[in-house]
Order: structure tokens, then C-alpha cells, then sequence
């Protein structure tokens, strides 16, 4: 009799051989069910209902395989097998002795089997470490390759079908892959398993649910914006308009009338601005399907003194759509916005619907520019032109001007080129400039004409409309695509005085800091011009003071008229004895001296040095130093640019034959030149001491352009914010405080798809960074302040877009963690050196941080090219054969090698192969090289500018996988937002969308909602994982990413709720907020949600669709879908995916 011990050790290595394919049946025929089950009373049974445990035929190696085929994925079942497994050798032990000869050889064959599968048990496999125990409820469950999923309480909620199953033969390829990079069997986090009660479905999978959701929160705005579009025509524009302060209504035939707000739900509205006297409107005009509409500011008519009138569109009564053309701009001058309480208005940005629909990328817009020039210059040609035969010619030429397809079917984004795209119109843009030269009175003295240009334009913003919104939900056809843009377009920001305080603070300690810094510099300049006086010239032998223009003009004086007067200036002489380079300090004789770190006498005054050698400025090369020739070789080593200064006007250059010129590095690679070694990405020079200087205050003066650098780049557009206070219109809320009185709110001008992968864009908040204690003005996030009553609840999205490439690259398999990026991004460890940045950080040894930058470039489709340029900048002295190499080195290991044929029956081009991401990137290349690609979840086409059938010569590949990836984030964005505002009807949470920066959410929530709203956002993105998933053909979720790892609860935005922001121009800590995971926030009695609405939404009809990973032409049909219908894998299929893992790109599977 074979003992425990030993079948404990079959089961081990059956566990580690088996896939998770299997059939279980209780005795009465009824499906088994996971739980806490007698399991005994179960049997294992293959597709014909036969029991192999039972079976008296069974032979060894059928036992073994089938075993191993039909392998509960439930961990619970690790000791059933064993019993059942011993049970199995025991009735052969007991049956040998009457057995007949044949079966006592198989009896004896059984045992040399198991011996001999045990020894053949890889080292690899023999290390692995057993998936661990499944807690008591029977809740716990792990996959193929050890990745902890969600419990099975909640994953009954969210794939009420059940989960798929992966090929068995997928599952020997990830674990062979996830072997051959040595994470096979390495250490998971395993947590207690979560439950909670989530809200049901809407239907029978998340794609159901996310529909009727979507169509929800679409309607009625998505109705009301299809019928608005469809219209014949507009009414005419009006032929005079009545000048007088508020809105006038304007209907055929009828007389205008005064109202007090547009009464349409459906406009096109515009505004304009005398932008240099004041940021609030002083006209706009709308247009309904009905009337004309136009507004005049009294303070235009001076009829106030008051410019700060907003505009009113009577929102907060019922659904309006608002239609215009960057529409964010025009939405800042709108009363009804300026409030706690949500308007009902939809506004609705053309610019944006371009974008996602004709759009260009970065690299594609210059093109396009020069080629449009062109077409603007034989237009030229033609229109002046006599010659008939020249004119025929030249339109001859015209057409042939054709230049790629895709610089046809794109256009940039303002809106007369956009309407010229779309609708052919020339669109007549003179007159706005009025409005940047006139004040109020040149305005009023031109009003109607500027009435008109604005009306003009409120008309072909329609024509344009009724073009691009079409064409919008083509491309993006799921009702949520069109539902998140209303809350897009309506962000917020409150705040309260201290706004006022922080643009001043920050203001005067940037000027404190640089009048320190300049007034010492100007005591320098001064204290070398007075060299000009020294009589043995010293200045010549300075190495820093030779490089300036001594050269003195000779000075002009007036002879005296009369004896015994002293000879005079002559007039209109600038600074008359002073050397010329002094001279360029003053703008006029009277003027202050102008000069700042960042003049280029700077260095010289600061007498800085490189590795001890004095700098020299070059036209040609920028700063540079010089060494003595017996040191040159030492530099070169280093892989320093040497620099050829034979052909610099400087004298003291040409002349030069004992010194040898350098290059000071630049981050940016051997090819560029320093312009100022006081910029603050030389701080860290200083601080190693390779930059240095004869004075002390030169290090400060670096620190403090260092720490200004921020302000000096965002004060213009922070300073100029418009800020609504409660002394301005009703904010909708009572103020409870003293302090409350100094309420206010800014609207930021969002551009809801502002690039081509359709994220949002906005010049001041979603590009404001984190406070940072050394830089001015890093506090803005955190002036944005809750009213008392309220706080921000909100979280970022754990690596959302590593997380999604991730998936696309997982979902080849089938399993969670199945290609080595999946697993490190679930389950890699900083601790451990497992995560995807600590692996980077090891290959380039250089800082994890410094990794990220590498990895998330990578991803987006940057080359090797990119990674030797910031290694370059990580490391200025690197040569250029270790960068190639490190680089090279990196890239293999990552991305792999790029197979530049594949067999005929992989039916593919070339591919990567053997690297950690090479799954992902070849799914991804494959995404971007398809006819029309789409985003996998929602099923959004990339913009006809970056479709393959457009591109010739120039293939734009990393900007169409950056796409796949960027526009898959924002899927994950617009359904998270879609998702909470579903909840927050239906429990009626008093909550509003604050601000979105791509991975991060914010909402302001009145105090008694905080939890509430924060069981919303994990639920909702719970849901939102689960729905990229499903799509993507896995129907389970890990449980380490299933959650936000934490809730922020907060009274500012800040990255992090204990981060003090103590800057230089804020030294005052801000008090910490609070934050919660899961587990925590589970723990709160207030986060409970409770039905107060029920939201029946059945009545929205739902189609099921095929994923758009099915639908692609190359995709492997690997899903449960295929084992349901016994559809085999194609061998090719199988054997394309072993090349991609293996090392050399030949397949290992036969």
C-alpha cells in the first residue's frame, strides 16, 4: 500500500502538472458547486459522464491524464484529490493479490509510472510552491499560476455565467514562460478574501449592465443632440441687432423681445472677450432650432462700472444641450455654472468631436501645416495670375499636390480650419483681432459688425456640428463614450480667499528671491567693469573676464564756445567709457541695469567651472570648457563632446592651440548644447561638486532658479484664472462660518477630448505637478478647498494603463498573470525586487523611480532610440557604446528580439519574441495594425488621420500603440465616471464630480456621504475592472487590483492626504486627511449604501455585441467559448504564441 506521504506527493505534482478544465457531478446527476460541500460525495466524470474514479478500465496513464485535465481550479479540493487518489492505489493493492497476471503487470506499472513522473519533475516545478490553503468559508480561490482572485461571493455577482477556463495547453505555455523569467512559483500576496453585497446587474453581463447604465446617464442629451443635428437649417441670422444690456430673442417675423435667458434646449452659443481689460464676456450670441439670441454686457454699454457680469442660460430648470466650439472657454462666462448644485446643461464641444474623429498627432501637424502652405501658395498664384494656360497649369499642379491620404482626412483644430475640413467653408477670422486692439468704446463703435463676426461664427460652429457629432458616435459607439463627456465638460473647483493669498505669497517670494539673487549679480558686474581702469589689463589673463567685449568707444565731447569752459559730453552717448559688453546691460542710458541668472554674462560674473576648468561660452557649442591637450584623451573616455572652436569670431578662441573644448553635458545627448549651466537640471552637479564656483551665492542662485521654475513657467496662467465669488452670483450654498463668506469657485476651461487618444486636456490643472518643498508655487492642487460641510473623496487608479497593456498581453492565455509583465504588475514586490520598475532599475542600475520612466515610454511605443537618450540624461558621461548597450540590453530582456519573418502558417509578420513584454507588444502592434483599431472594452476607432489605409510612407506606429493604450485609459475614465453617477442617483448621494487628471478622480461630497460616495468609487471601479476583463475574455478579476488601494478623504487636493505642502511660498503645514482601503472603509458603519432610489432601466434595449478583440482578424479564439463547443486551438495559433516565448523565435510547441 502506497503511503499518505506518497500520494501527498502525486498530488503536488499533479497539482503543478494539471490545467483547470473539469466536469464535477454530485451522485444524482445535479452540477457540483463550490462552497463548503461534502466533497467525498462528488465524482470526477469526463464529457461522456463516465467516473474514471470508478472506472475498473481506467489504465494508469489515462488515470493520470484525465486527473490532471479535469483539476478543480478550487484549491479546497487539494485534499479530496489526495483521499480519492489513495483510495484509487489502495482498491489496486487490494485487488492484486486475486488480479489476473495482466493486471498484476499494470498494478506493477501504476507504481514505475509514478516513480518515474516524480523523477521527471523539473527543478523548477519541484521549487514551486504550493498555492496556498483556501480559508475555512471557502471563499478564497487562486488561479493556474497562483494569482489570488476575487472571492466567490462577489465573483458570483459580477460574471453571474461563471468563470472561463483556460486551454490546457495555454496554461503549459504561460507557466513555461513565466519559468523561463524566473517567476514561476515565486512569492504572492495572499489577503484574506473580501465579500461584501455589491448592487445587482443590470442584465446578464457587465457589457449588458455598462449599456443600460450608459443610455441612463446618456439620455436625455444624447436624444436631444441626434434631433438637434438632424435639422434642415437654421432661422437666418437677424439683419440689425437691438443694442441694449441682457438677451434678446430674435424670430422670423416677430419683433425682438427681451428675455431673460435663452428658452431652447438645444444652442449653439458663443462668446466674446476684450480679453487685455477684462477675462468676463461683452457679447455672445446662441442659436436655436427657432430664434437668434444676443447678449450685451451693461458694463460694454457702460451701463456698470462692473465687468464681472456673467451670463445667463437658464440651466438649472431643465436638460440643456450647449453646443460651441471649445465650448469649455465659453462655459467660464456662465452664470448658472458657478454653482454647488449641478446645472442641467450638457455642453457640447465641437473641438472635441473633431478630434476624436479627424484629429492629428504631435508628429503629424507640421506636415500638415507645410502642406496646406503649399495648396495656400499655388492658391496665390492662381488668383493673381493672367495667363490662362498659367492658371490650368497651375491647378494641374494643384492636384497632383496630393501628399499622403491622411492629409486629407485631418485638419487642426481651430475652427476655421475645421470648418474648411468638414464643410468647405471659408470661415472669415479678421475681425476677431477687434477685439485684442479696441476697448470698450472702439467695441461699441463697431458692435454690430462684431455682433455679426460672433454670430457668423455661432452658425458655422452648427454646420460643423451637424458634421462631426455623426461621425463622433460612429467612432465611439458605446453610450457611455457620449455619457461621460456631459460631467467632463462640467468640472469644477472651489475655493475660498486664501486663492487670493497664494498667488501673492508665491508672486512675492519669487521676487524676493530673485531681487537676492540679482542684486548680487549686479554687485559682480559691477565689481568687474571696474577692471576697465586697471592700467595692466588683468582682465586679459581672467579666464572668465577674456571672454567679454572690452572694447571701449571713444567718448565725444563738445569743444567750449568761450574761454575758460570746460569741455562737455556730447549728447545721445550710452554709458560713454564704459566697455560694450556693459553697455548690452541697459536698454537706455536712464534705464536699471538688466541682468538675471538667466543672462548669458551670468556664468561669468558666478566664475563657473567644470571638473575645475573654467566655463567658455561658444556660439556654435554653447558652454563648454576648456583642458590642456594632455587631458583631452581622459574626456573622451568619458564619451564628452569635443568641440571644434577653429571657426568662432572670438580671438581668443582661434588662437587657442594649448586647449582643448568640451561640450558641457546636456540631458538631452551629445547633440545639444547648454544654454545655461544654471538651469536646474544642472542643481545636481552642484550638489556632486563637478559644477562649481569661486563664490558660495552662485549655488544659491541656481536653488533659487531652481525653485522658481515653476512659478516662472505657471504664474501667467495661475495668476489669470477666473475666480467667481459668493459677492458675484449665488453659489447655491449658505454659508455656515464667517469664514465661509470668502467662498468662491473656478471653472477650468477643459477640453473634454483634447488629443487624439481623446484624454482631456486643460493648460493649468491637469498639468499643475505635486508640492515640492524647494519649488514656488507647487501648492496650487492643495489651495483648492472644500467648503466647511464638504470633502473631496477621490483616489488614482493603481497603474491603470501598465495595468491594461498588461491585460492585453494576459488575455492571449487566458489567465490573470499569465505573461511575466501581467504577473509583475499583480503580484511583483518592491521588497522582493519583483515589480516591473525594480527589474528595469536592476538591468540600467539606476533608481526605481528613474525605471518608471523607461518602462512607461517603453510601453507607449518608444524605441531604443528613447532609452539611450534618457540614459544619457540620467548618465551625461555614459559613452555612446555602453548607452547602445545598456539600452540594448534592457530592450531584450523587455520588449525582446523583433523577428523580421514568421512562417507562412503564423499568417503574421514580423513579432517579438522572448522578452518579458513581447505577448503584450505584439497584441498591441496588432490592435494599431488593423484596418479601423478600437479600443477592446468600448470599442472607440482610432482617428482616420492614424488609420493604416491613410498612412503611406509614414507609419506613425508608436503614436497608434500609445493610442491603444492612452485610449483605453480613458474608456477606463469615462466608465468610472459613468458608474458613479449611476450609484450616486440611486442611493442619492449628495456628490458632484470635481476634477478628473487622467488616472485621478475627485469628488466634492457633503460630509455625512464621504464613506457612502467612497464604497461608490470602489464599487464602481470594481465594476469598471471587471467589464476590461470580461472584454478582453477572462471573466475573473485578481483581487490585488480589484479595489482602489485606497480612498482619499479630504478637505484640499493633494496627491497624498499626509502631505504637509511646505513650500517656500506656503511654510504653513496643511492639516493630514484621511484615507481608507478596502478593508477599512468595509469596517465603517457610515459606508453602507442603502436603495433610496430604485433605477428600473430594462427598457433600454441591449444587443449583445461580440468583443472587439473576437473581431480582429488574427485574434486566437482561446475562450471558454471554444472547449464549450469543442473547437480546437489551431496548431499554428499555439505555435505562434511558443515563438513569442521562446528565445530564439522558433516554436517549441509541435
Amino acid at each position: 500500500m502506497i503511503k499518505p506521504s506518497t500520494s501527498r506527493r502525486i498530488s503536488r505534482y499533479l497539482s503543478k502538472q494539471c490545467t483547470r478544465r473539469h466536469v464535477w457531478t454530485d451522485k444524482s446527476g445535479s452540477a457540483g458547486h463550490r462552497g463548503t460541500h461534502d466533497y467525498r460525495r462528488y465524482t470526477l466524470t469526463n464529457d461522456a459522464g463516465q467516473d474514471f474514479l470508478q472506472s475498473p478500465d481506467i489504465s494508469q496513464d489515462s488515470f493520470l491524464s484525465e486527473l490532471a485535465w479535469q483539476k478543480r481550479m478550487d484549491p479546497l479540493l487539494d485534499d479530496f484529490m489526495i483521499d480519492r487518489l489513495a483510495e484509487r492505489i489502495e482498491a489496486e493493492e487490494k485487488h492484486k493479490k486475486s488480479a489476473s497476471a495482466p493486471k498484476r503487470k499494470r498494478a506493477r506499472k501504476l507504481k514505475a509510472n509514478v516513480e518515474i513522473d516524480l523523477k521527471s519533475l523539473s527543478k523548477a516545478e519541484a521549487e514551486e510552491k504550493k498555492v496556498p490553503k483556501a480559508d475555512p468559508t471557502g471563499e478564497q480561490r487562486f488561479n493556474e499560476v497562483g494569482i489570488q482572485q476575487l472571492a466567490n461571493s462577489l465573483h458570483r455577482q459580477l460574471f453571474p455565467n461563471g468563470p472561463t477556463a483556460p486551454y490546457p495547453d495555454l496554461v503549459k505555455l504561460s507557466r513555461q514562460h513565466l519559468e523561463q523569467h524566473e517567476l514561476l512559483g515565486k512569492q504572492t500576496d495572499t489577503q484574506p478574501p473580501l465579500t461584501m453585497d455589491l448592487p445587482p446587474l443590470q442584465g446578464q453581463s457587465l457589457d449588458e449592465h455598462f449599456h443600460r447604465v450608459g443610455m441612463h446617464v446618456a439620455e436625455p442629451y444624447l436624444n436631444m443632440s441626434k434631433e438637434f443635428a438632424r435639422l434642415n437649417a437654421i432661422p437666418p441670422m437677424p439683419e440689425r441687432w437691438v443694442i441694449r444690456s441682457g438677451w434678446t430673442k430674435y424670430e422670423a417675423s416677430k419683433k425682438p423681445v427681451k428675455v431673460s435667458h435663452p428658452d431652447a434646449d438645444c444652442l449653439v452659443f458663443d462668446t466674446e472677450v476684450i480679453y487685455k481689460e477684462s477675462p468676463f464676456a461683452v457679447m455672445a450670441t446662441a442659436v436655436s432650432k427657432d430664434a437668434w439670441y444676443c447678449w450685451i454686457s451693461p458694463w460694454l454699454l457702460e451701463e456698470s462700472e462692473n465687468d464681472r457680469h456673467l451670463i445667463p442660460l437658464g440651466t438649472h430648470s431643465s436638460p440643456k444641450v450647449i453646443v460651441g466650439h471649445n465650448v469649455g472657454y465659453d462655459r467660464v462666462r456662465v452664470k448658472e455654472e458657478y454653482n454647488f448644485r449641478a446645472s442641467k446643461a450638457m455642453f457640447l464641444d465641437t473641438m472635441s468631436l473633431h478630434v476624436a474623429t479627424n484629429g492629428m498627432c504631435s508628429q503629424q501637424r507640421p506636415t500638415w501645416i507645410k502642406y496646406q502652405k503649399r495648396l495656400a501658395m499655388i492658391d496665390k498664384f492662381i488668383d493673381t495670375s493672367t495667363d490662362m494656360e498659367m492658371q490650368d497649369n497651375l491647378s494641374q499642379l494643384k492636384e497632383e499636390e496630393t501628399g499622403e491620404p491622411w492629409l486629407r482626412r485631418s485638419a487642426v483644430n481651430g475652427l476655421a480650419d475645421v470648418a474648411k475640413f468638414h464643410c468647405n467653408i471659408d470661415a472669415d477670422k479678421a475681425e476677431r483681432d477687434y477685439f485684442g486692439i479696441l476697448d470698450r468704446q472702439g467695441i461699441r463703435d463697431m458692435i454690430q459688425n462684431l455682433i455679426n463676426y460672433c454670430a457668423r461664427d455661432v452658425r458655422t460652429t452648427y454646420l460643423v456640428y451637424q458634421k462631426v457629432l455623426p461621425s463622433f458616435l460612429e467612432v465611439c459607439p458605446h453610450p457611455v463614450s457620449f455619457a461621460a463627456l456631459r460631467h467632463l465638460a462640467s468640472v469644477f473647483l472651489p475655493v475660498d480667499r486664501t486663492w487670493n493669498d497664494y498667488v501673492a505669497n508665491a508672486e512675492n517670494k519669487y521676487q524676493e528671491l530673485l531681487s537676492e539673487v540679482e542684486t548680487r549679480l549686479k554687485a559682480l558686474v559691477e565689481q568687474a567693469v571696474t577692471q576697465r581702469d586697471n592700467p595692466e589689463q588683468k582682465y586679459k589673463q581672467d579666464p572668465w573676464l577674456k571672454q567679454l567685449d572690452w572694447t571701449i568707444k571713444e567718448v565725444r565731447m563738445v569743444k567750449p564756445k568761450r574761454k575758460g569752459e570746460v569741455p562737455r559730453l556730447a549728447k545721445n552717448q550710452k554709458l560713454p567709457g564704459y566697455p560694450e559688453w556693459y553697455k548690452t546691460l541697459f536698454a537706455t542710458a536712464d534705464s536699471e541695469m538688466n541682468v538675471s541668472v538667466r543672462t548669458r554674462i551670468a556664468p561669468l560674473m558666478f566664475r563657473l567651472s567644470w571638473d575645475g576648468h573654467p566655463l567658455v561660452w561658444t556660439d556654435a557649442h554653447g558652454w563648454t570648457f576648456r583642458v590642456q591637450k594632455d587631458e583631452a584623451e581622459q574626456y573622451l573616455s568619458k564619451n564628452f563632446c569635443k568641440c571644434d572652436v577653429s571657426a568662432e569670431d572670438k580671438l581668443h578662441l582661434q588662437d587657442d592651440n594649448d586647449g582643448v573644448y568640451f561640450k558641457v553635458p546636456h540631458k538631452e545627448g551629445p547633440s545639444a548644447r547648454c544654454a545655461s549651466p544654471l538651469a536646474k537640471g544642472y542643481l545636481q552637479h552642484f550638489e556632486s561638486g563637478v559644477l562649481s564656483s569661486e563664490y558660495s551665492y552662485a549655488r544659491e542662485a541656481l536653488e533659487m532658479n531652481a525653485a522658481c521654475s515653476y512659478w516662472i513657467s505657471a504664474r501667467e496662467r495661475i495668476s489669470s484664472q477666473v475666480t467667481v465669488w459668493k459677492e458675484d452670483t449665488n453659489l447655491g450654498i449658505s454659508p455656515s462660518s464667517a469664514e465661509e463668506k470668502g467662498l468662491g469657485m473656478i471653472l477650468p476651461t477643459i477640453i473634454p477630448m483634447g488629443t487624439i487618444t481623446r484624454r482631456a486636456v486643460e493648460a493649468t490643472w491637469l498639468t499643475a505637478s505635486n508640492a515640492k518643498k524647494n519649488r514656488v508655487g507647487s501648492e496650487l492642487k492643495a489651495m483648492i478647498r472644500a467648503p466647511e460641510g464638504y470633502k473631496f473623496v477621490g483616489a488614482d487608479v493603481d497603474s491603470e494603463e501598465l495595468w491594461i497593456a498588461s491585460l492585453v498581453g494576459d488575455s492571449q492565455f487566458g489567465i490573470h498573470g499569465g505573461t511575466a509583465i501581467g504577473w509583475m504588475t499583480l503580484e511583483g514586490t518592491k521588497s522582493l525586487g519583483t515589480d516591473l520598475h525594480s527589474k528595469t532599475a536592476s538591468i540600467l542600475n539606476i533608481s526605481r523611480n528613474d525605471a518608471k520612466v523607461f518602462n512607461y515610454g517603453r510601453i507607449y511605443g518608444a524605441g531604443l532610440k528613447f532609452a539611450i537618450q534618457l540614459l544619457r540624461q540620467f548618465n551625461p558621461t555614459i559613452s555612446d557604446a555602453d548607452a547602445n548597450k545598456t539600452a540594448t540590453m534592457l530592450y531584450e530582456s523587455t520588449k525582446g528580439a523583433k523577428a523580421k519573418r514568421a512562417p507562412k502558417k503564423f499568417r503574421r509578420g514580423p513579432f517579438w519574441f522572448g522578452g518579458t513584454e513581447s505577448l503584450m507588444f505584439n497584441k498591441l502592434e496588432e490592435i494599431a495594425n488593423q484596418e479601423i483599431p478600437r479600443t477592446p472594452v468600448l470599442g472607440c476607432a482610432i482617428t482616420e488621420a492614424l488609420m493604416q489605409t491613410n498612412l503611406e510612407s509614414s507609419l506613425f506606429m508608436t503614436s497608434r500603440i500609445n493610442w491603444a493604450i492612452q485610449s483605453s485609459g480613458v474608456d477606463y475614465l469615462h466608465l468610472l465616471i459613468v458608474a458613479m453617477d449611476y450609484l450616486i442617483e440611486r442611493f442619492k448621494l449628495d456628490a458632484r464630480l470635481c476634477i478628473t487628471v487622467h488616472d485621478e478622480i475627485r469628488y466634492l461630497v457633503k460630509d455625512k456621504d464621504r464613506y457612502k460616495v467612497a464604497m461608490a468609487l470602489q464599487i464602481s471601479n470594481l465594476w469598471t475592472r471587471a467589464m476590461f476583463c470580461e472584454q478582453l475574455g477572462i471573466h475573473d478579476i485578481p483581487q490585488s487590483c480589484a479595489f482602489f488601494s485606497a480612498i482619499d478623504i479630504d478637505h484640499v487636493i493633494r496627491k497624498e492626504v499626509d502631505m504637509p505642502c511646505v513650500t517656500p511660498s506656503h511654510p504653513t503645514a496643511i492639516a493630514t486627511g484621511e484615507s481608507l482601503d478596502i478593508t477599512t472603509l468595509l469596517s465603517q458603519t457610515g459606508a453602507k449604501l442603502k436603495t433610496k432610489k430604485d433605477v428600473d432601466l430594462s427598457h433600454w434595449e441591449y444587443t449583445p455585441r461580440t468583443p472587439v478583440f473576437d473581431q480582429m482578424e488574427q485574434h486566437q479564439q482561446l475562450l471558454v467559448r471554444q472547449l464549450k463547443d469543442n473547437a480546437p486551438i489551431p496548431s499554428s495559433d499555439l505555435s505562434y504564441l511558443s515563438a513569442q516565448i521562446s528565445k530564439d523565435g522558433k516554436p517549441t510547441y509541435r
